[in-house]
């Protein structure tokens, strides 16, 4: 019989059904479509063994004039300047101070714990200090002392810290008057979902609360007394402050948090706080002065009574007691901008504690670090320029050594009007300027999110403007925030929450132009956009578009995939990356059922094609001043940074890499039964062994059956043809390898079929 060619067209298409995508391929993990055909991707291998405290979310690369290759990497905890494949710790340093005479106390006999009292410390868990001029505590040496540490707070005065040496008796305090270094705080590693505008669910309330009826009808005055059915379910609190709570404080020390619900609201004085935590005594993830209280400083053993609400038809109504099952103390009605109304006996009353209002401000602030940690670097000639997203502005030059600790933009020689806190940090292309977006406005400390503030011209540390200089300021003139700018080689290109707008050099007196050029446009994540040359691609919530001076949707065949398979609330982790030496733009997210990366979609924007697989990156930078891309990414919850696209393997193991096409008809009406006898295969082989690809061949005769896998064939570089005995209506064929030192290039396929009857 004649042999059947069986031609793919290249890209996946997930966009239909398998057997609605006919002639194409319609799944894939670890290969690319390079002039049409598909091959196995590249592998990778660990630019060295040295590990990463915490999970890296940014990455730049830059060269200095001496030759040397430099890489800024930061995670939730830690910012470094990687060297020669060595990590170095420039994480700034928030505060120092030195330690009241004896701060440490030991924990149990034999035990390395050591609990460190410092009143005011500001810490969060997951902060690092470091201590210098500690003596010996209870058997615990200097040295053992005079070390990093990671902090557990246990309250606004005290933290422990887990030494390697062992206290000799327990409960004995020591340590001279040490100094301790904090670095800055700590954000988290994961997305906080659940808080924020928007992010509640419809109508606010959280599955699985408790709910009853009204015993007899109240007025919509009524302040004294709401009857229940029962009351047994809804939460009552009061304890008091164990230390004193600062304006600036960003925990609540109790001295009980028994009762206390997991999270929710407390009044102290006249101020509501609200809080996201309650571990120990201590509530963390607070938002002060919550429902346009005013934020004050607290005495210690002021009292902290829970705040209970509950939601009656559409109003909500404040709490702070309950007797029986009467609710009788701290009443307010029509809180949270809803409105006071009578309600009728046995109408429907619900616990909304954990209610979250359309517009409500999230209990994660900024100014605490308690949030999924972002940062955005760029090199000013050999130094650092970088903030965390929402944070400081802070400087690491290369000449004082790679053990230098970056410093504020502020603290600088000739600082002048510097920004203080800033959503990002940019250097502009040749003009040389340092950009801030989202900055505070010159002469005040509140962050703006919509102001653009710019140095002077080769004067990073200068920005003061003056008739003789180019320093300056513009204000965004729509939306409500810059989410991010990214530069081109003519443009910076500016994203509102609504809006996209370019920024150009213009020289003085304006320096900057702005123009607008995009209604409706958004972002899905600060990190979800990539620059190659003057063209930008991006993701936004519901497509992927591109920008080379007009904005255009990106064709995508596998949209509704992706999009279907994300997790929303870990969005802010998305990112975007560049493989120039494969023209392809890749998108790394979190899929539905995972809270980590370990998704991708990669777009070649040359050919125009898609593909799709699994792959776990946090962070990514683009060859460059080094050989290969950089990938980061873990082994068993260690960190690592990988050189992408060296090799044949996953770091010394197999690879499993394959694509699978879509249905097709054996028949070209699809009506007979066909059988198959023999595949003739087209592939280009690379290994140094005789090892082989998988041919999968899968049949089934209507498009609702589920696929039977009818033979597997190892194909080798001097594979001629395979025999295999096959009687179907449609055929999938999947090629996949999963063996060390191979890679593999696709041709075409040819099948040897002949009609088997219609039955």
């Amino acid at each position: 019989m004649p042999l059947a060619k069986v031609v793919f067209q290249p890209g996946i298409n997930k966009e239909t059904t398998s057997y609605g995508s006919e002639q194409g391929w319609f799944d894939s993990s670890l290969i690319r479509f390079r002039k049409g055909r598909p091959e196995k991707m590249g592998g990778w291998q660990k630019l060295s063994s040295s590990t990463i405290q915490g999970i890296p979310r940014s990455m730049h690369i830059w060269a200095s004039l001496d030759g040397n290759k430099y890489m800024g990497l930061g995670t939730e905890s830690k910012m470094y300047v990687e060297e020669g494949g060595n990590y170095n710790d420039i994480t700034p340093i928030r505060k120092t101070v030195t330690l009241s005479s004896n701060p440490f106390t030991t924990g149990s006999a034999s035990s390395g714990t050591v609990t460190v009292t410092d009143p005011g410390h500001d810490a969060n868990t997951g902060d690092f200090v470091t201590y210098t001029g500690a003596t010996t505590t209870d058997g615990i040496t200097a040295a053992q002392l005079n070390l990093e540490f990671e902090i557990t707070v246990v309250n606004s005065n005290s933290y422990t810290i887990s030494t390697a040496g062992s206290a000799s008796s327990g409960s004995t305090a020591g340590g001279g008057t040490p100094t301790a270094a904090y670095q800055i705080n700590a954000g988290l590693v994961t997305e906080v979902s659940g808080t924020g505008w928007g992010a509640g669910l419809w109508g606010g309330l959280t599955s699985g609360y408790p709910q009853t009826t009204l015993d007899g009808a109240i007025s919509d005055s009524e302040t004294s007394s709401i009857d229940l059915t029962s009351a047994a379910a809804f939460e009552t609190a009061a304890t008091t402050l164990s230390g004193a709570l600062t304006v600036q404080s960003t925990i609540v020390a109790l001295a009980s948090s028994s009762g206390m619900p997991s999270k929710g609201t407390i009044l102290v004085d006249s101020e509501k706080i609200i809080y996201g935590t309650n571990v120990g005594t201590v509530l963390g993830e607070i938002t002060r002065a919550a429902d346009g209280t005013t934020i004050a400083a607290h005495s210690d053993g002021a009292t902290a009574t829970f705040v209970g609400l509950i939601l009656i038809d559409d109003e909500l109504i404040q709490y702070t007691g309950k007797s029986s099952n009467d609710l009788n103390a701290g009443i307010v009605r029509g809180v949270r901008s809803t409105a006071a109304a009578a309600h009728s006996d046995d109408v429907v009353v619900k616990e909304a504690n954990d209610f979250v209002g359309w517009g409500q401000a999230s209990s994660i602030s900024a100014s605490d670090g308690q949030q999924l940690r972002l940062w955005f670097q760029d090199n000013w000639g050999e130094d650092l320029a970088f903030n965390v997203f929402d944070g400081a502005p802070y400087y690491w030059d290369k000449t004082l050594g790679l053990s230098n600790r970056a410093t504020t933009f502020a603290s600088q020689t000739g600082a002048s009007a510097t920004p203080t806190i800033t959503r990002q940090i940019m250097v502009s292309g040749t003009d040389r300027h340092i950009i801030c977006f989202g900055c505070n406005p010159r002469g005040e400390t509140a962050q703006d999110l919509l102001q653009v503030r710019w140095s002077d011209q080769e004067s990073p540390f200068d920005w003061t403007p003056t008739a003789t200089n180019t320093a300056g300021s513009q204000r965004i003139s729509s939306g409500s925030e810059i989410i991010r700018a990214q530069k081109t080689r003519q443009e910076i290109l500016i994203w509102s929450d609504v809006n996209l707008h370019t920024m150009r050099f213009v020289g003085p007196p304006l320096t900057f132009s702005f123009t607008l050029v995009g209604s409706g446009v958004s972002l899905i994540s600060s990190n979800a956009l990539t620059a190659i040359g003057d063209r930008v691609f991006w993701m936004s919530r519901e497509n992927f578009h591109a920008y080379s001076g007009r904005v255009e949707t990106i064709p995508c065949t596998v949209l509704r995939y992706v999009f279907d398979d994300m997790n929303i609330d870990q969005s802010r982790k998305f990112f975007a990356a560049s493989n120039r030496m494969f023209d392809e733009v890749i998108w790394f997210y979190v899929s539905s059922d995972a809270t980590e990366i370990d998704r991708y979609a990669k777009f070649n924007y040359v050919e125009g094609t898609w593909d799709i697989g699994a792959l776990s990156r946090t962070a990514w930078t683009d060859f460059g001043v080094h050989d290969f891309p950089r990938g980061a990414g873990s082994v068993d919850g260690t960190q690592y940074v990988y050189l992408q696209e060296n090799g044949y393997d996953a770091d010394g193991s197999a690879m499993t890499s394959y694509i699978e096409s879509a249905d097709f008809d054996l028949d070209p009406d699809g009506d007979k039964f066909m059988f198959l006898s023999r595949l003739i295969p087209d592939i280009d082989i690379t290994t140094s062994s005789s090892s082989a690809v998988n041919y999968v061949l899968k049949t089934r005769n209507y498009p609702g059956e589920s696929l039977s896998t009818n033979s597997t064939n190892e194909v080798s570089s001097t594979t001629t043809q395979s025999f295999l005995r096959a009687r179907a209506r449609q055929a999938t064929i999947r090629i996949e390898s999963s063996i060390t030192d191979i890679a593999w290039t696709l041709g075409d396929l040819r099948l040897e079929i002949k009609p088997d009857g219609r039955r």
